[in-house]
């Protein structure tokens, strides 16, 4: 017999890539599963004038898929979580970590060594426009709206010189060729959860256990020391911090970024849970 699985996502290009991942592992956990996508238009794809950073604190670009969940036109919702914020609505539970792609950010049109002094960088995230100034302070930026293929068209079409994007989307999407230069954590730290897929569910859902069965065990602890900074420190997307968690033998590292309240830092931290590097990074980066 059928299990039927609704998931809900975005329409766009990203986001439907994303919620084929989750059904091929869904299927591959359980041969038994059909999946169909409910597709769903959020209020930050067809708000096209606020700027990126301000609907996704909002969560204009999720609260439409997770209501779909709510309402029970689905039976999970698939997100990249570092669009997902931390306060969400009631009832609902992030079940399954399935994967992290590249978590760093990408140039794309050049790279930070090529660009000529006043050229235009396209990013509209505080994070990377704080952590672009300490290498390349003599650089403008400006606001880059739209789907990855929209945002590569502007860096082609000359509307800016280059552009920072994720690296996750660009080689989920096949576009990798399109990378000028990979910005590690050396030169910049990525926002939490960058890169990892996401599967959210009613807490008492029956098909709780299905999707809980695709979650990776070793990235949820480093998943969990990413977000639990944002929670901890009231951050979020309008905010320019940064964080990246990674096994370091059985010690969890945080490489972290913060530039409020007393200009940028960064640190480095290790912890035995996630709690633990947490609250090591809140005091190296005095928030």
């Amino acid at each position: 017999m059928a299990t039927e699985v609704r998931l809900a996502t975005r329409r766009s290009a990203l986001a439907l890539w994303q919620a084929n991942r989750v059904a091929e592992r869904l299927r591959a956990a359980d041969g038994s599963v059909v999946v169909t996508l409910v597709e769903i238009d959020s209020s930050g794809d067809l708000d096209r004038i606020s700027p990126v950073a301000t609907l996704t604190e909002m969560g204009a670009f999720v609260r439409s898929v997770q209501i779909a969940v709510l309402d029970g036109r689905a039976d999970a919702a698939v997100h990249s979580l570092k669009d997902l914020p931390t306060a969400g609505p009631d009832g609902l539970t992030l079940v399954a970590f399935p994967e992290r792609a590249t978590p760093w950010d990408a140039m794309v049109g050049a790279t930070l060594e090529d660009l000529p002094p006043g050229a235009v960088v396209g990013t509209g995230s505080p994070r990377r426009i704080s952590q672009l100034r300490l290498f390349r302070p003599d650089l403008a930026t400006a606001e880059l709206r739209g789907n990855v293929d929209t945002r590569l068209a502007k860096v082609a079409e000359g509307a800016v010189d280059a552009a920072i994007l994720a690296a996750a989307g660009l080689e989920r999407l096949g576009h990798a060729d399109r990378i000028t230069q990979l910005l590690d954590d050396a030169t910049m730290i990525p926002a939490p959860g960058q890169g990892v897929l996401a599967v959210e569910t009613a807490t008492d859902h029956p098909l709780r256990d299905l999707f809980a069965s695709i979650d990776d065990p070793e990235l949820r602890p480093l998943v969990e020391a990413e977000r639990g900074l944002l929670v901890a420190t009231g951050a979020g997307c309008r905010s320019a911090l940064g964080a990246i968690a990674s096994w370091d033998g059985p010690a969890i590292r945080m490489d972290a970024f913060a530039d409020e309240n007393g200009g940028p830092r960064r640190v480095t931290v290790r912890g035995d849970a996630p709690q633990d590097v947490v609250a090591a990074a809140r005091k190296g980066l005095s928030l």
